[in-house]
C-alpha cells in the first residue's frame, strides 16, 4: 500500500489532521510564550498564562494521539477521551473570548 493511499483512508486522515494540529499548537504556545514576556501582567498577562496553559494540554493530547488512540481497544475510552478533549476546546474558547472582550475594553480606555 501506497502512502498517498494510506493517507486517504479516514484513519490516515485523523492521524495528518492531528499531527497538523500539533505543529499548529506548538507554534502557537511559541508565539503566546514570546507575547507573554512582552506583557508586563495585570488581566493580559494573567490570562495570557491561562492560555498558554490551555494550549499545552491541547498539544499533549494532539501529539500523544498518534500513541494512545492506537493502543486504545476501548472505544467507550476513546470516546470518552475525545469528547473530553472537545469539551476542554470549548472551554479554551471561552478563556479566548474573555481575553479578547478585556483587551478591547482596555484598548478602548487607552485610546
Amino acid at each position: 500500500m501506497s502512502i498517498i493511499t494510506s493517507i486517504l483512508t479516514l484513519k490516515g486522515l485523523f492521524y495528518l489532521l492531528v499531527a497538523a494540529g500539533a505543529i499548529i499548537m506548538f507554534a502557537n504556545m511559541v508565539i503566546a510564550a514570546s507575547l507573554k514576556n512582552r506583557v508586563p501582567g495585570g488581566f493580559v498577562g494573567k490570562w495570557l498564562t491561562i492560555m498558554w496553559v490551555f494550549m499545552f494540554f491541547f498539544f499533549l493530547a494532539e501529539a500523544g494521539a498518534f500513541f494512545f488512540i492506537k493502543s486504545l481497544k476501548n472505544m467507550a475510552l476513546s470516546y470518552f477521551i475525545i469528547g473530553l478533549v472537545l469539551f476542554f476546546g470549548s472551554i479554551f474558547i471561552v478563556v479566548v473570548n474573555r481575553f479578547m472582550y478585556h483587551l478591547i475594553k482596555e484598548l478602548e480606555v487607552h485610546k
